[in-house]
């Protein structure tokens, strides 16, 4: 396989949708909105908030790796993967660990003092992949507040 790894531009916009479009797919997440597409667009073709990495075989498109940097991380920044996704039709070639090869070098190469990332603790199939390449594993606990809560929510913060 003759893979190529390489950053998001605005000629990526047809490959990237057609993974995105997957991606919601397999975690059977409601299709985008066309409004939904165009903010994420925009803000990788700004290079705002977020970034994205696409993995090819020539022309076409097999996964994706978004991210953006955080701080604090201890006295530096990590580089945070948001979501790594591989085409179904191409797991198990490598794809996977090349995104995360190349994260890796981005990281090193933004001055990050660590890599971090989370998946799902329903989502067995990324638990074996991380465990199958001894990714270290850190206890954390994640909360989530997802928008139609988001009243909720800020109405139980100004109550406590």
């Amino acid at each position: 396989m003759s893979l190529t790894i390489r950053a998001f531009d605005k000629t990526d916009v047809d490959a990237f949708l057609m993974l995105y479009r997957e991606c919601l797919a397999y975690y059977q997440i409601p299709p985008a909105t066309s409004e939904q597409e165009e903010r994420v667009l925009s803000l990788l073709i700004a290079e705002r908030h977020m970034a994205c990495h696409i993995a090819f075989e020539g022309t076409t498109p097999l996964g994706f790796a978004t991210w953006g940097l955080n701080f604090p991380a201890g006295a530096g920044t990590s580089l945070v993967m948001k979501e790594l996704f591989v085409s179904l039709n191409a797991r198990g070639k490598g794809v996977g660990k090349a995104l995360l090869s190349t994260l890796t070098d981005v990281a090193r190469h933004e001055g990050c003092i660590r890599f971090d990332w989370a998946t799902d603790g329903s989502n067995k199939a990324a638990q074996r992949f991380y465990a199958a390449i001894d990714a270290p594993k850190m206890a954390k606990q994640n909360y989530r507040v997802s928008s139609d809560g988001f009243d909720a929510f800020q109405a139980r913060l100004s109550e406590k």
